[in-house]
């Protein structure tokens, strides 16, 4: 178990630090008024998003890992506390100053995590129905048709962030479904692989427009609410993601300790640039 939980740190620390260079190539992108596939190649072809999608390929191999060994809201607890890193990073690196609320935040993560660690019961999913991965690519497909159609619509960051919380849990849960499969072949056949494949691209090109539409907070705490909660009560629901024998509120208590000091720190998703004094004061982040 400490296995799990060390692949899904280290998965957070890269995609805490893609979510800084991320941010900062996205708003180089002209806004598409839909929810345009394009995008994506425009994202490769930019030198910072391209940097973090790099690192985001590492995020999600090593949480593809952990999720053979951990349920999966422990997992993406865990991932969610990226945005605790994303602040100290910026503290260290950018030299940003961290607020009371803030340091707050970044402890309750941690006590967070730590109720995880204590409560968490390592294993693969318990039985699931044989067509449990063709419902999740069904869900999948049915959740980027309603973002591609509806896109026009979303004036802000929220609905196409929360999308893209979604999307990514989606793709977790497809990791999960796949936790006890072996051999090549059978991850080939299996309809859940190409769920997190779709589910994960989905996702990107989502958040990409999240980020591209408004404030980065908002973007990345409806991103951490979707990626979170709904593959969580999943998981505990369908998959028979276990906690150990009389600790299920402590685990409640950890993922909502994690989850909302997470969404508390989704202002530092984005660096900061402090105020120049020569002019008007000026900030990185779009929406401000």
């Amino acid at each position: 178990m400490a296995l799990g939980f060390l692949l899904a740190i280290i998965a957070a620390l890269c995609s805490a630090t893609a979510a800084i260079v991320q941010s900062v190539g996205a708003r180089r992108l002209a806004a598409t008024a839909h929810v345009d596939p394009r995008l994506l190649i425009r994202l490769v072809r930019n030198g910072p998003y391209a940097a973090g999608l790099v690192l985001d390929g590492a995020s999600s191999l090593l949480t593809f890992t952990a999720l053979r060994i951990l349920p999966i809201f422990a997992v993406q607890a865990v991932g969610a506390a990226n945005l605790g890193m994303v602040a100290i990073i910026a503290m260290l690196v950018l030299r940003l100053h961290l607020t009371v609320r803030d340091w707050l935040a970044i402890l309750g993560v941690i006590a967070g995590l730590v109720l995880l660690v204590l409560s968490a019961e390592a294993g693969p999913p318990g039985t699931v129905p044989g067509a449990a991965g063709w419902w999740l690519l069904a869900l999948v497909i049915v959740l980027g048709s309603v973002a591609y159609l509806g896109s026009p619509k979303m004036c802000g960051p929220a609905v196409p962030g929360l999308l893209a919380g979604l999307s990514f849990g989606s793709a977790a849960l497809g990791a999960r479904l796949l936790a006890k499969v072996e051999s090549v072949g059978d991850v080939v056949g299996n309809p859940a692989s190409y769920a997190v494949v779709l589910a994960g691209l989905t996702g990107v090109l989502l958040y990409a427009t999240a980020l591209q539409r408004g404030s980065v907070t908002v973007a990345s705490a409806s991103s951490v609410v979707g990626q979170t909660v709904a593959p969580a009560v999943t998981g505990w629901l369908l998959l028979g993601d276990r906690v150990r024998p009389g600790f299920t509120p402590v685990a409640i208590l950890g993922f909502v300790l994690a989850v909302a000091g997470a969404v508390a720190l989704a202002r530092h998703a984005q660096p900061q640039i402090e105020p120049d004094h020569r002019g008007p004061e000026r900030s990185e982040t779009p929406g401000r």
